[in-house]
């Protein structure tokens, strides 16, 4: 069972999640303390304790709760056949990454993510993996026939999109320039 799934059947650790990720992308993991936590959790330091042994295995859980749901987004707009390949390719890596570039919170809280490899260890790494995987045999299932052929495969497509996206999410203004651009290279791309 994953995090978030045991987070959604316990609610005062859902609520505890939640408040450690506003603490955690308003302060950092430096600045922030288990008491500044509980407090915006509106719970007691001992009883925080009692979830949550340390800070790290807290950042971790929370972390690992936000990645897991941003995987989870994508997943779903990949999914929905109701709209074109194209539009799903930009839906899922808005879902993905796009939610780190509106509010400065959210550029805050991506900052933390993208340092934070001694806390989380191979934990961003393994997601974006797994979010690649998932693209890009999203796009060798569906893709359309101008899209690839024996010199441009899905792994070359999804290369290049991961890496562009991740590019674009710290120098787009907002989601509407990050979904923009990911729309520009896809149309680029078909023959």
């Amino acid at each position: 069972m994953s995090t978030v799934e045991i987070a959604a059947q316990n609610p005062k650790r859902t609520a505890v999640l939640k408040a450690a990720v506003a603490v955690f992308g308003r302060y950092g993991f430096q600045k922030t303390s288990m008491e500044a936590v509980a407090r915006a959790a509106g719970i007691s330091r001992p009883g925080l304790y009692l979830m949550f042994p340390s800070k790290e295995q807290l950042y971790r859980a929370t972390m690992h709760g936000v990645l897991e749901r941003a995987q989870q987004a994508m997943e779903v707009c990949l999914a929905d056949r109701s709209t074109s390949f194209d539009d799903r390719v930009v839906a899922g890596l808005d879902a993905l990454m796009g939610p780190y570039l509106d509010t400065q919170m959210a550029r805050d809280l991506n900052e933390l993510l993208e340092n934070s490899e001694p806390q989380l260890g191979p934990m961003l790494h393994d997601y974006q993996k797994r979010a690649q995987a998932t693209l890009c045999a999203h796009i060798a299932a569906t893709a359309p026939s101008d899209l690839l052929d024996h010199e441009r495969t899905a792994d070359d497509v999804t290369d290049l999109l991961f890496s562009a996206a991740l590019t674009w999410k710290s120098t787009s203004a907002g989601r509407e320039e990050f979904c923009d651009r990911i729309r520009r290279a896809l149309r680029l791309l078909h023959h």
